[in-house]
């Protein structure tokens, strides 16, 4: 309660934050429009167009299989470019405006640019990383399939567990560097505020993963939500297809605000957490989240 109680006092995050990640989904866009107007012609894009109105999954795998073995190479390298310059441009703008989060939600100043700056590259490059190795799990696993004349339980035998592995190993790192550029000090280094985000995390690690499975369940039922108003309304795409889209600009815009209002009084609740339990003649990493009642002055 204390997350979303600051969270909601100060607004000026909550824009920022909504701010920043339109900012960054639109140059995403752009960046990938611009890969597939490179990489494809007229022909092509019209298949991938009809292929995905007649919302037939055969279809469209068909013409998404075909598409990659015309461009042989090229698409290789787009996959391989486009993300890493995505999470490149990510990294420059996520920097800054964590550092200002943490900076209004705790008395304490955060980590320097630099430090904040190579933790969020690390950050942008495990993903990347991730995205690679699942790519490539997913490749092997279709690739024992098919020599095992098109056998299911082989591709899932190989890309189930895969996936799984890669996904865990990304989502502990991701989440400790999360915790680093949450705790992290001015002074301090990238090791040095790790190994204090770790310490933090391990003297409350029931209070952390509680909160976390919180706020988790909070963006699962709205993004469930957001999936079924989208599913209903599937019906709309071969009637209003125009009007199908802006349903869901609309109701992706919404997922996200409502995302971005959850980040900050995570974060929030997470300073909160950890602000229980300074030791004492420690430094205090948050300025108390519940204002206190101001003193009466002494009648005369």
């Amino acid at each position: 309660m204390q997350g979303l109680r600051a969270a909601r006092r100060d607004p000026a995050l909550f824009l920022l934050e909504i701010l920043w990640r339109w900012s960054f989904t639109a140059i995403a866009l752009f960046l990938v429009s611009c890969a597939a107007f490179l990489l494809l012609n007229r022909e092509q894009m019209n298949s991938l167009g009809q292929a995905v109105i007649s919302k037939d999954p055969r279809m469209v795998g068909l013409s998404l299989f075909w598409t990659w073995l015309l461009l042989g190479k090229k698409a290789i390298a787009a996959v391989v470019a486009v993300p890493f310059v995505i999470a490149f441009v990510w990294t420059w703008l996520a920097a800054p405006v964590r550092r200002i989060i943490v900076s209004r939600l705790r008395a304490a100043p955060p980590l320097r640019f630099r430090p904040m700056l190579a933790l969020q590259m690390l950050r942008a490059f495990a993903f990347w990383v991730a995205y690679l190795l699942l790519a490539g799990a997913v490749a092997l696993a279709i690739h024992f399939a098919s020599q095992r004349k098109s056998d299911p339980s082989t591709f899932y035998g190989v890309a189930a567990p895969s996936v799984v592995l890669i996904g865990l190993i990304w989502l502990g790192l991701n989440w400790y560097l999360t915790m680093t550029a949450i705790f992290g000090q001015k002074d301090q280094s990238f090791l040095a505020a790790f190994r204090q985000a770790r310490q933090t995390v391990q003297r409350q690690r029931s209070d952390f993963a509680g909160t976390a499975f919180v706020f988790f369940l909070f963006r699962l039922v709205v993004l469930l939500v957001a999936v079924a108003i989208c599913g209903l309304n599937s019906r709309m795409v071969g009637a209003e297809p125009r009007t199908y889209v802006i349903l869901l600009v609309v109701v992706l815009l919404l997922y996200s605000v409502i995302s971005c209002f959850l980040y900050i009084a995570r974060v929030a609740a997470y300073l909160a957490l950890a602000a229980e339990y300074v030791e004492p003649g420690g430094p205090k990493l948050l300025a108390s989240t519940v204002r206190q009642p101001a003193e009466n002055p002494p009648s005369l």
